[in-house]
């Protein structure tokens, strides 16, 4: 008996190590969601403008390039309901906001609960908690209940290159992101994002593959009425703290806007225009009717650097309108 609980420990004992050891690694890995939420804490008395949104946001609008202090805490696939809670959670703290842009995209009435594993990293991130979602498992252990085993070794993997390769430079990003964005770069104001355009995805193989999926989850959807009451209530509450809340859209490509399902389209125009008849706002749609070229996108519905500082700029005209 003893000889078969020895072999057994001998071969629990290895794993258990490791488990331990990705636990540790992975409760105090750096993330975007981390950089952000630490960023807006440090500077929640200046902040004037919040910029609010999922990828298109997070890499399209750059506030650096707003004539008043703006900070943005999109993020990828981050939906409506974050949005809110972020915004919620922090609102006392934020003495000086007078505006928050809240990023309206093609899908972004139809999630609630963002997808994969996002509501989990959100929480190791910021600790917002989706409503449905139970965390006893994920606060015991991030290696078997949070993150998925792979994408934990992926990460730790990539960790362990990148320090190797800029072993010699000054700084290098600590945290994952997407390819595209430099591993030199830095993050402003919660804001980094794409250099240059990749070109090999512009054609149309890609644009209705990558609109599939959205339509796929689009007409799957059964949370838009959800989405629209989280919004509601974030516009309401805001509002009623004399902050003005601002509906608005990132351009994407024209090529690739052809592709897009125009009774998607019409029907969430619908939804803004309702939005905005209630609550007396605007909504600043740059998504299809605009003069931006290849150049300044990274892929056919993300801006790169060079497209979110012009259209930051655009959004900073727009906002001095309210003020003059």
């Amino acid at each position: 008996m003893k000889l078969f609980l020895k072999k057994i420990l001998f071969f629990v004992l290895p794993l258990l190590v490791i488990v331990i050891m990705m636990d540790f690694y992975l409760t105090n890995m750096n993330s975007l969601y981390k950089e952000k939420a630490n960023g807006l804490a440090e500077h929640a008395n200046e902040i004037e403008i919040l910029i609010l949104g999922n990828s298109h946001a997070t890499y399209g609008v750059d506030p650096s390039s707003f004539s008043i202090f703006a900070f943005n805490i999109a993020n990828v696939g981050q939906s409506i309901y974050f949005d809110k809670e972020l915004t919620l959670q922090n609102l006392k703290k934020l003495t000086n906001l007078k505006y928050v842009l809240i990023s309206l995209d093609y899908h972004s009435f139809y999630f609630s609960s963002q997808r994969g594993e996002r509501n989990i990293w959100s929480y190791y991130g910021n600790g917002i908690k989706y409503p449905s979602d139970n965390y006893k498992k994920a606060d015991i252990s991030p290696f078997l209940f949070g993150y998925d085993p792979r994408v934990s070794f992926s990460l730790l993997k990539k960790d362990i290159l990148n320090k190797w390769e800029f072993r010699d430079e000054d700084y290098f990003i600590d945290y994952d992101v997407e390819l595209g964005v430099s591993l030199t770069d830095s993050t402003v104001k919660g804001y980094i994002s794409f250099s240059g355009t990749e070109q090999n995805v512009f054609n149309t193989e890609y644009y209705i593959n990558r609109i599939k999926g959205f339509d796929n989850l689009i007409n799957s959807s059964t949370e838009k009425e959800l989405v629209l009451n989280e919004l509601g209530e974030l516009i309401s509450t805001l509002q009623s703290k004399g902050v003005k809340p601002i509906l608005f859209s990132t351009p994407t490509f024209k090529e690739y806007n052809t592709f897009l399902d125009s009774s998607i389209i019409n029907n969430n125009l619908i939804d803004s225009e309702i939005l905005c008849k209630k609550y007396n706002m605007e909504f600043l749609d740059y998504s299809i009717n605009h003069d931006f070229i290849k150049d300044e996108f990274f892929n056919p519905d993300h801006l790169n650097k060079k497209g979110a500082a012009r259209f930051s700029r655009i959004l900073d005209s727009r906002l001095k309108l309210y003020t003059n």
